[in-house]
């Protein structure tokens, strides 16, 4: 696992870059080498181990930066201890909420800023700043191997995004992990790829786990950014010129101005996953490489589930409409199909009952890669897990002739003016260059366009002539800072919040939020 793979990939001597210090390992010029990282990782191990921490033992990981969160996290699972893996973009009422149904943790590692807030959580033994036990484990003799485990026996805990209410713990097992990293390393084998990977997205989700395990099984040195800055990004991918690009869906939207900038020019291979993406989006960052024949990967994926679908754009095809109708676009956003020999993909109905091609219905999944439970809300595996394995996404969607899947909506959030949010969503991004983002809500079975801008107001002339085919009838957009759109660590929308917020603008004859078109 990744403790192991730290120490031999150390022996090649590779240095990773990271655009942020850590409080383990000096950086030289933004470089560190991974046999620092792995002696780090080993120090922290044997202190772990000296200071009572055992096999099984849930431990918080509440740090800022990736590289702090790579190593504490790796000294803990190489006692066979349980990283429980919580993002910094959290508040402590948060994090209280999501810990109080599960048994006390057993030792929590956090900054000095967060010790006093985590005097509010229930912990069994001890909770530490994490500058003050790495100066404790520098006169130690690093730990060199992991404890050997099971597949079985748990790796990690970490959580999904949030978007509808308390964040759920999701624990995945050794054999999961070590699937779903394989299962990562298909677009760099697919497509040889050489060089440095470039990686942007949270530290703690399962996701960075499995592509860092990937990374390091492949001996592919890493970029790993903490810093979505345009500018900040922009410097680092023109100086160390990655062949390989990763960030989340809204990341690569504020990162489109990269492209004609040339700071993409050396990417062979984007992918993205977590949610979907709009297709102007797609286009734009696959002409800036240079590269005639790029790929951009869009998985669809669920935390539990890891990967689920996917889809392969190529440069000079990627964003184009084929002449396809209006009423063809706003049925959904297509997002491929299953990952062969990783998941199963089918859509029933409300009943449960699967459905035939073309009919929309809830998406179920099956996958080597399905996380173990919800350690705070083991009810919601039982109510959305059936008894032979399939797994209800919550989302609403269905399959087409080819037998590729169409994404609409979550299943909470369907509209009745339309087949599709998402749909027009890509459709107002694609016509309206100016706009960031886009979110389409319901109000009194009316739509109700929330979008934000680059920079600068918005062209109300030039939005009714974009809407004029679309389901908004003469309602014009509420106008908003992007800032003030609510996401999750993962930079999706928080709808349901987001709906809240605009209802309650309505209710009280107030604008959400005032900005001049």
């Amino acid at each position: 696992m990744i403790f192991d793979q730290l120490w031999a990939a150390s022996a090649t001597g590779a240095r990773w870059i990271f655009d942020h210090e850590s409080d383990a390992v000096k950086s030289r010029d933004g470089q560190v080498s991974l046999r620092e990282i792995a002696i780090a990782a080993g120090k922290a191990a044997a202190l772990f181990e000296s200071q009572g921490t055992r096999p099984g033992d849930r431990c918080v990981v509440w740090l800022d930066t990736p590289l702090d969160i790579i190593i504490a996290a790796a000294g803990l699972s190489a006692i066979g201890a349980v990283p429980v893996q919580l993002s910094p973009a959290l508040g402590i009422d948060m994090v209280v909420q999501m810990l109080k149904p599960v048994p006390p943790v057993d030792r929590v590692i956090t900054t000095a800023a967060r010790l006093e807030a985590c005097s509010a959580l229930e912990v069994r033994t001890r909770t530490d700043d994490w500058a003050s036990l790495v100066a404790a484990s520098s006169g130690l003799q690093p730990r060199r191997s992991s404890l050997a485990l099971p597949e079985t026996a748990p790796y990690v805990i970490t959580h999904t995004s949030g978007t509808t209410g308390v964040n759920k713990l999701v624990m995945y097992s050794r054999g999961a992990t070590d699937h779903n990293s394989r299962t990562q390393e298909i677009p760099a084998m697919i497509q040889r790829l050489r060089g440095h990977a470039a990686i942007s997205f949270s530290p703690v989700h399962f996701r960075f786990v499995v592509g860092l395990l990937a990374a390091l099984r492949r001996r592919v040195p890493a970029i790993v950014l903490a810093d979505e800055d345009p500018i900040a990004v922009g410097r680092i991918l023109r100086r160390w010129r990655p062949t390989y690009l990763e960030a989340h869906p809204n990341t690569f939207m504020k990162w489109e101005r990269l492209a004609p900038a040339g700071a993409l020019a050396s990417v062979k291979c984007f992918l993205t996953t977590f949610d979907v993406i709009h297709p102007g989006t797609v286009k734009t960052l696959l002409a800036g490489s240079r590269h005639p024949f790029a790929l951009f990967w869009e998985i669809y994926g669920q935390s539990e589930m890891c990967a689920i679908a996917g889809i392969l754009h190529v440069k000079g095809f990627a964003g184009r409409n084929w002449g396809r109708g209006i009423a063809h676009r706003m049925s959904g956003h297509l997002v491929g199909w299953g990952v062969p020999g990783h998941s199963q993909i089918r859509i029933v109905d409300t009943d449960g009952r699967s459905v035939r091609p073309g009919t929309s219905g809830r998406i179920q999944v099956r996958s080597k890669g399905c996380f173990t439970t919800y350690p705070n809300r083991p009810e919601a595996v039982t109510a959305n897990m059936t008894t032979d394995g399939w797994w209800d996404t919550g989302d609403w969607g269905r399959k087409d002739r080819l037998a590729r899947v169409v994404l609409l909506d979550r299943q909470v959030e369907r509209l009745e003016s339309a087949p599709s949010a998402i749909a027009l969503e890509d459709i107002l991004l694609d016509r309206i260059p100016s706009l960031l983002e886009a979110v389409v809500l319901e109000r009194d079975h009316q739509l109700v366009p929330v979008v934000a801008t680059r920079n600068g107001p918005l062209d109300l002339a030039r939005w009714r002539a974009a809407t004029r085919d679309l389901p908004f009838g003469s309602r014009e957009p509420i106008v908003v800072d992007d800032g003030d759109i609510p996401r999750t660590a993962t930079g999706k929308v928080q709808r349901a919040l987001l709906a809240e917020r605009v209802a309650a603008s309505f209710d009280d004859g107030v604008p959400f939020t005032v900005c001049q078109p």
